[in-house]
Order: C-alpha cells, then structure tokens, then sequence
C-alpha cells in the first residue's frame, strides 16, 4: 500500500522544505513506515506564486493516483511530520478500517521552538455533527490521512486563495466516514505563512472560513455541549458562529460566565423568578434554570429568528416546564408593566440591544412593587444616565459591574 506526501511549496518555503520539512518524511520513514510498503514524498512546486496552494494540491491528488497511492497526506512545506505518523496512523486504521479520512491532535511549536498541543481542542471527532459543533481552528487542520479517492472527490477549490482547506473538510466530512483521535501526525510551525499574490492572512482566513462554517450550521442542526457541574450537560444549538454568545457555547462554556457569577452572589431569593429581555440564543435562560434553579423563566424575545433559536435549546434542556412563552414573539415588545401584570419579578437581566432605560422606564411599577435584582448591559453614552439618574430615582445601588468594550454589565440592587 503507497502513501504519498503532498507538499505544495510557495514562495519563500524553499529553505524550509529542504532543511525541516523533508528531512522529517525521511525520518518517519526509517522510523516505521505503518502500514505502508511505499511512501512518495511529491513535492509540487509553486516557489514563483502563479498557481496558488489549492491548484498544486490538486496537481500532487493527480500524481499520486498516477503512481497508485491508496492514502495521501498533506505536509505545507513549513511543517514537520512526526516521526511515528505512520505507525500512528497504523494503529487508528486497524480499528477502524472504513474511515477515509483520519486527523490527529492540533500540535504547534510554541515560542521555544518545543511541540505543543492547542488548548481547548477536542481530543476526538467521529462525526460530522461533532466537527461543526468547534471552532474551526480548534477541529482540524490539514495535515491528515486521506483515502486517495475521497480525496480528489472533494478536491480543493483552486479559485480560492482562502478558506479551501475547510470546504475540503467539510466535503470528506458530508460525504464519507472520518474522524480526528488523540495521536500527532504532523507538528505546524506558526508565523511562516507563503508569501506571493495568492497569499492570505491570519485574519482573512478567519473572516473567510467564518461564513464557511455558518453555512453548514444553517444546513444540519448542530448542538454545543457545555459541562457546568450539573447532569446531565447542557447542549446549545449552534446556527451562527458570528454570535459571540453560540461562540462561547461552541467552545464549551456559557457567554459571560463572570458576569453570571455577578449574578449568582446577588440573588437572594430561592428559586427566583427571571425576565431576560433580549434572550436571543438562551444563554442567561438555560443557566437561570440550571445554576439558580429558578422555577419560573421569562424570555423576552420579539424577533422570530431568535424565538426559534431559544425554542430549540429550552427543549433540548427540557425547561419547557418552567418556561412561560408571553413575551416570545410580537407580545415581547411591549412594556414589561403591561406584560408581567401582577406576575412576580426577582431578576431582570436586559441586554443593550433591548435598550435597557426604555425597558427599565416601562417595567416602573413591577419594579416598584418586587424590587428585584436587575442586570443591565448599557451603552456607554448610557452611563451617567443609569448610575446616576435612573437608580437615584428608583432607589437602587449599583453593587457590581463588568465593562465591556461598547458596553458595561450593571447590576443594581435596591438600596433598602
């Protein structure tokens, strides 16, 4: 069985391919080759920049069918392979015969020049659900065992000069068995990005793969699991990673969890009742109903978009119970006063999109009557209008905060 090492090299690579990156084949090689009987090393050059990554990948898919390769694995000629990355591969493919596609753990070499895994990555993927549920840059990364087959299927998109490697994920993933497991195929050596007019940055391939990732989370229902001490773990949908809140759950915690324990140590009463005006995604809902064990939950959500998110995520919470749905909807756009009625309050968290002083102005009689715990992100031409103004007058202190760049989280309590 032939393996084959593609290894597109751009501009400004040339050196780190002849003293790293094809010196590690050869050592990995003489190391164990697996299950290998042969390993090509195809290095297709691009050192001038006029074909660009995508196309001379594509070029070494070709050559490798040429020569017969059942497996490829790409190595960016500023990449190290391990010396056990067949043997390793080995070991995976014996188990597991059917997958097409095989990664290993995220390995960079950190500022001493020493191996070192990415933080907070997932250890193992086994499906496509799994891979969209993680930050791209936390999922995979190139360098991978690929069936020769699968991958000229999915091929590499040679008009872009950006993003190409994720749509190859997400083609292997959509279409045939892979998974990422605990060992290390190749070490990334950051900071060496090609150079030449098809390069990208950092922050282009960021912004790109971004939109990538949005469009597969529209197109199959995918769900966070956050571990927050209770049982069973919560999952949070994910259908738009721009949203810093799906962000948060898509890399395993809950959205401002500092300012959910600002909350925690303010509320006094046992299982409070709790309005989250903007609730968009949940968050605040599903950690009310899991962390204050709050009995009734309030979520004050107009938009339709938003509605069908939190819906999603109270059921797959099973917090349907404690739910009440009034303010979900057109209804949610009234004032609070008129909403709740003689419903009684203990928390109200308001998001600044919701402009907090127009909510907190049409919730006067509620608060007078409950004097409840209130979280209120505000604006910071909002400041001396909240602090000052508004709490003077409704008798209430601020006794915490978290500023944030455009905003700052207060929360007020009543000075009695």
């Amino acid at each position: 069985m032939i393996c084959a090492i593609i290894t597109p090299v751009g501009p400004g690579h040339e050196a780190l391919l002849r003293d790293s990156c094809a010196p590690s084949v050869a050592q990995a090689r003489g190391w164990s080759m697996g299950p290998f009987t042969e390993v090509r090393h195809l290095v297709m050059d691009d050192s001038r920049g006029l074909h660009g990554r995508s196309c001379r990948r594509n070029d070494g898919l070709a050559e490798a069918q040429a020569i017969g390769a059942e497996w490829v694995f790409f190595l960016d000629a500023d990449d190290i392979l391990a010396p056990n990355a067949f043997d390793a591969f080995g070991r995976i493919i014996a188990r597991e015969p059917d997958l097409h596609a095989v990664w290993g753990l995220i390995c960079t070499l950190d500022d001493a020049g020493e191996p070192a895994l990415r933080d907070d990555q997932p250890e193992t993927l086994s499906s496509r659900a799994d891979f969209l549920s993680v930050p791209p840059y936390l999922a995979v990364q190139i360098g991978g065992f690929y069936r020769t087959a699968a991958a000229v299927a999915a091929g590499f998109d040679s008009t872009r000069d950006v993003g190409e490697d994720y749509q190859f994920y997400t083609r292997l993933w959509a279409e045939y068995p892979c998974a990422k497991r605990p060992e290390i195929f190749f070490i990334n050596r950051r900071g060496q990005h090609s150079t030449g007019p098809r390069s990208a940055t950092g922050q282009q391939w960021s912004e790109t793969v971004t939109q990538l990732w949005r469009a597969q989370l529209r197109a199959l229902p995918v769900w966070a699991r956050i571990e927050d001490g209770k049982a069973p773990p919560l999952r949070m949908r994910l259908s738009d990673p721009a949203d810093a809140a799906q962000l948060a759950h898509a890399q395993g915690s809950y959205f401002e969890p500092q300012s959910l324990e600002k909350l925690r140590a303010l509320v006094r009463r046992a299982r409070p009742h709790v309005v989250d005006v903007g609730a968009r995604a949940g968050n605040h809902i599903v950690w009310s109903a899991r962390q204050l064990e709050a009995s009734r939950l309030y979520p004050v959500a107009p938009d339709p978009e938003a509605v069908a998110h939190l819906d999603a995520n109270i059921e797959a919470n099973e917090l349907g119970g404690r739910v009440d749905r009034r303010g979900m909807g057109p209804a949610g756009q009234g004032a609070l006063d008129a909403l709740m009625g003689g419903d009684r309050v203990d928390v109200i968290k308001i998001e600044a999109q919701a402009h907090p002083l127009r909510v907190l102005e049409g919730a006067r009689d509620l608060i007078a009557r409950d004097r409840p715990v209130i979280w209120a992100e505000v604006a910071r031409r909002d400041i001396l209008r909240f602090v000052q103004d508004w709490c003077r007058s409704a008798g209430y202190r601020v006794a915490d905060s978290a500023a944030h760049s455009d905003t700052v989280d207060y929360f007020a309590v009543p000075k009695e």
